[in-house]
């Protein structure tokens, strides 16, 4: 077959050129190659080489990862601690009396803004004391040990992470109430 025949038939027919040679490759004798030893124990070395790579290469990626959530866990914490004293001072003025139902709807309407970003308060309504989430400033007679009394300031978590403890008054059970 000359070149100028066999471009006719690509232009002409180009399918059946395709499958034709497709058929003529396929037909041509398969190449055996004979491997030394030394050759293997150099490919075993390559091939340990290879794994030892994937294996830091999956390591690299779970710390990535792992770093990656923490720094995603406490984003935004400098913003959100900033925005502590202003709910501290909506909840001084909630429990002041004046404007109650307009402050109150201003702190729940912030509240619920913030908790789409991770911030939630601290709940102490008939809690015992936890270290992790509470500091105690102040110890009153009561009927149960560790029981929180009252709360002085609201804590507030971010993503679970305490980014500030409640502070709170604590019953201790005195000698008059048992």
């Amino acid at each position: 077959m000359t070149y100028q025949s066999e471009q006719m038939k690509i232009l002409n027919k180009p399918i059946e050129y395709s499958i034709e040679n497709a058929k003529r490759r396929n037909s041509m004798k398969k190449v055996s190659v004979k491997i030394q030893d030394d050759q293997i124990d150099e490919l075993k070395k390559k091939n340990e080489h290879l794994l030892r790579n994937l294996a830091d290469l999956q390591n690299y990626l779970k710390i990535s990862q792992r770093d990656f959530d923490a720094q995603r866990k406490t984003m935004g914490m400098d913003i959100m601690k900033g925005i502590l004293p202003f709910l501290d001072t909506l909840d001084a003025g909630i429990s002041s009396g004046k404007d109650n139902e307009l402050l109150s709807s201003l702190r729940d309407n912030l509240l619920k803004t913030l908790e789409k970003y991770g911030l939630r308060p601290i709940d102490t309504d008939n809690q015992s004391v936890n270290l992790r989430y509470h500091e105690v400033v102040g110890i009153v007679d009561g009927k149960e040990d560790n029981k929180i009394a009252h709360e002085i300031q609201r804590g507030y978590l971010l993503n679970d992470e305490v980014i500030r403890t409640s502070k709170v008054i604590v019953q201790k059970k005195g000698e008059n109430n048992e």
